[in-house]
């Protein structure tokens, strides 16, 4: 196997054994936007979403050597969910006792925060990594497509009437279900790999 198709547990077991500095480098190019996203969506600001996802990718750098991998027991996407939680759990912690003085109150993100079980955490995880998984996927994939192929596959993400997309793009109906039939047996496939090759 190529090291570009090296599976995301081997990913993991080279950076535990040398934390040589392309592991890392493809460690953080695949992991950056879905760390990224999910701090995101645990309420943090732009402003604040970069600064804290320097500090989580740090966190991992120095946890890597000690994490030891079990699928059965846990998914790598899970644990990162429960590091991003306590890291933005840390950080508006931080925030709120600065800003008491500000009257300035962070305790309805503290208590949400505080509210997400670790079921829930698992379920963050799987949500925002198909999501994104999905997205890499069609990054990955949209090149390879004609203009026009490409143009009625993400309108058929809103519109799913052939006739309808037939007429927006002045193309035969039978072309829109080949278009739409050859994209997504593409990113069904691209999916598949992607999700071998980071963990999915």
């Amino acid at each position: 196997m190529s090291d570009s198709n090296q599976t995301r547990v081997t990913l993991l077991q080279k950076l535990q054994a040398n934390q040589d500095e392309h592991s890392w480098d493809d460690f953080v190019r695949y992991y950056e936007g879905y760390i990224y996203v999910v701090i995101r969506n645990l309420g943090v600001g732009v402003e604040d979403s970069q600064d804290i996802l320097q500090e989580i990718l740090l966190k991992i750098w120095k946890a890597i050597p000690n994490y030891s991998y079990d699928r059965e027991k846990c998914r790598f996407r899970t644990w990162l969910c429960v590091v991003i939680r306590n890291k933005v759990y840390s950080f508006f912690k931080l925030r709120s006792s600065r800003n008491n003085r500000l009257n300035v109150s962070y305790d309805n993100l503290l208590q949400n925060l505080d509210l997400i079980t670790d079921a829930e955490i698992d379920k963050i995880a799987e949500k925002e990594w198909q999501s994104y998984v999905s997205n890499l996927a069609w990054e990955n994939l949209q090149d390879q497509f004609p203009k026009q192929a490409k143009e009625v596959f993400e309108a058929s993400l809103d519109e799913e009437d052939n006739a309808v997309l037939a007429e927006r793009f002045d193309v035969a109906e039978s072309s829109v279900r080949v278009y739409k039939m050859r994209i997504r047996k593409a990113m069904h496939k691209e999916i598949v790999r992607l999700n071998q090759e980071l963990g999915g």
